[in-house]
């Protein structure tokens, strides 16, 4: 007996024509569609996907993992060779990526949002505790390609080239890989043995590293233009904004890149004060705070707007809040006092909002909403500052390719304006997440190795077919709540470097991707072959994904219960 869904039951009671003889099925198959249309299969673009920078099939590896596709024996396997067709760092990114996918995901509209990240991050646990490996390209294209960075972007593109076959050198002025991946990032976030493998297991395709090599120093870029056939430059934006307030320049004072990196050179040998305070209110501002609280400092962050005004995610705010930060909201800073040489305090001013019809009340920027209110001025006691009020690029030695501005310039292609084969991304392009970097080295690659064998240069994508929620047949989705990481705080903060987000195992990662609703494809619930009333819907289990339903077009009426009862929004009634 078949269980009716809501669609069903919607069918069954539509007001039709009272003098119709027809009943039942045979009513809906004969009135229920006027257009006789037979249904065609659109697979479109999920929005976790088309919200991804990195451009990730998430609805492939959570069908992979779940079994509903089979790729092999091990669906895990399965799942990293997916995933990993567009972003080589799942582990790290598990962790670390704000996910912008899941605040895309159609299931927050059913009950809570895909738990995305915490799958990634499950997937490149197994694939780093398996030691699997990327598979070597079988012949080589005798194609020499250069990467200017080791970071996120650099590493992704040189992924991308060395996979098609191409001779990859990476040129990095620091002596280790990762760029802000581990210059940025604490080992409390991400364990180094982490990050290695997955470094690693891109070196292993063949990759060379010239390490404290400093492009536009040590050598140039028109010799790097001249000897390759491509090169990519991901340089970084590594210089930290200096505070530009009264008293900034001296000992005491630092800006959050340099914080970070002077700790992962030194670690805890570092020198720092016994009271830090931290300016700014985005993640590398948590940070700071969390890596000066580990160092057995006082920490607080002062911020010029309220918690709900503040850049960093929420994740972020609730760690550094946990761990014992102290927060001074709506506080601008006006001066650092000393004594000699010494930081003694951090002046700062209350702020307000400013009314409306003031200069900047409507700045898409938070903090020039707000003003100073005179009067207010008030002192943190405080032996050093940290500013984390922004990031820079250093271009000197890269003017032609920055046209003497700080930022490259680049196309769709993320080819750089005025060069024959340079190409640019990650943050030298624009300040973003490290996701984005990945996926700009991804797109330079394919680009660049389409340049290298004398084709032309894609052309801007088209518009992409997104499946919206509406599209969708949500009853047929029981709402089931989110697999959520834990979190483990340390009971002593001070010296405690393990990391604190817990993965899921296995069978918790393989409940969340159960959740998936596969938006815009098949995933073979059967509904539209158990509904078709002509029984013309057939089932062919070895067909390729998205094909194993198929409709014999012969005994099709058009009644268009297929495509109302689909629950991913996969069918349209578009066949006459």
């Amino acid at each position: 007996m078949l269980h009716a869904t809501p669609i069903h039951r919607a069918a069954m009671e539509w007001d039709y024509n009272p003098m119709l003889r027809e009943s039942g099925l045979d009513r809906i198959v004969a009135y229920g569609d006027r257009s006789g249309k037979c249904p065609t299969y659109v697979e479109r673009v999920p929005p976790c996907a088309n919200a991804c920078p990195a451009g990730e099939d998430i609805r492939g590896y959570h069908n992979l993992i779940r079994g509903t596709w089979k790729d092999g024996n091990d669906p895990w396997e399965a799942a990293f060779r997916r995933l990993t067709q567009t972003n080589p760092f799942p582990a790290v990114m598990g962790r670390v990526c704000p996910a912008p996918c899941q605040g895309a995901c159609n299931r927050q509209f059913r009950d809570e949002t895909i738990h995305i990240n915490a799958v990634e991050q499950a997937i490149g646990e197994y694939a780093i505790e398996k030691k699997l490996a990327f598979p070597k390209p079988t012949q080589r294209t005798g194609k020499k390609m250069a990467v200017v960075g080791a970071g996120p972007g650099g590493l992704s593109c040189a992924y991308h080239l060395a996979r098609r076959g191409h001779e990859v050198v990476i040129y990095e002025a620091q002596a280790k890989l990762g760029g802000m991946m581990r210059y940025g990032i604490m080992g409390y976030r991400v364990s180094r043995a982490v990050l290695e493998a997955e470094c690693q297991r891109i070196m292993d395709l063949g990759v060379e590293l010239r390490a404290g090599v400093r492009v536009g120093v040590d050598v140039t870029l028109e010799q790097l233009s001249s000897e390759y056939d491509a090169v990519f430059l991901a340089v970084g934006a590594q210089k930290g904004r200096a505070l530009p307030i009264p008293g900034a320049q001296g000992a005491g004072v630092t800006n959050a890149i340099d914080f970070l990196k002077q700790f992962e050179q030194l670690g805890e040998a570092m020198p720092i004060g016994k009271k830090v305070t931290v300016i700014g209110d985005g993640d590398v501002a948590m940070d700071v705070a969390r890596l000066a609280l580990r160092l057995g400092s006082q920490a607080t962050l002062v911020s010029a707007v309220p918690r709900e005004e503040m850049k960093c995610s929420a994740f972020e705010y609730d760690e550094a809040v946990a761990e014992g930060t102290q927060m001074a909201y709506l506080a601008g800073t006006v001066s650092v006092q000393r004594n000699g040489d010494q930081v003694t305090g951090l002046q700062c001013v209350k702020m307000v909002k400013k009314a409306k019809g003031e200069e900047g009340w409507d700045h898409p920027i938070p903090f020039f909403r707000f003003k100073a209110e005179a009067g207010t001025e008030f002192v943190i006691d405080t032996d050093m500052v940290v500013a984390s009020i922004g990031q820079a690029t250093d271009m000197g030695g890269l003017e032609q390719a920055s046209a003497g501005g700080p930022w490259l310039k680049v196309d769709h292609n993320q080819k750089i304006e005025g060069m024959k084969n340079v190409f640019g991304g990650g943050d030298a392009v624009q300040i973003t997440l490290l996701t984005t970097a990945i996926g700009h080295g991804r797109k330079a690659a394919e680009a660049m190795d389409r340049l290298a064998n004398g084709l032309p240069l894609p052309p801007k994508p088209s518009r992409r077919d997104v499946v919206r929620f509406e599209k969708l047949k949500s009853d047929y989705f029981v709402p089931t709540p989110q697999q959520k990481r834990r979190v483990e705080h340390p009971e002593v903060v001070e010296g405690s470097w393990r990391e604190v987000l817990v993965a899921l195992t296995r069978d918790q990662a393989k409940q969340e991707s159960s959740r998936c609703m596969s938006c815009g494809l098949c995933f073979e619930c059967n509904q539209c072959m158990l509904f078709c009333p002509q029984h013309a819907i057939g089932r062919f289990s070895g067909n390729p994904e998205g094909e194993v339903m198929f409709t014999h077009y012969e005994k099709c009426v058009g009644c268009h219960i297929c495509a109302e009862i689909c629950p991913t929004g996969y069918i349209d009634m578009g066949m006459d």
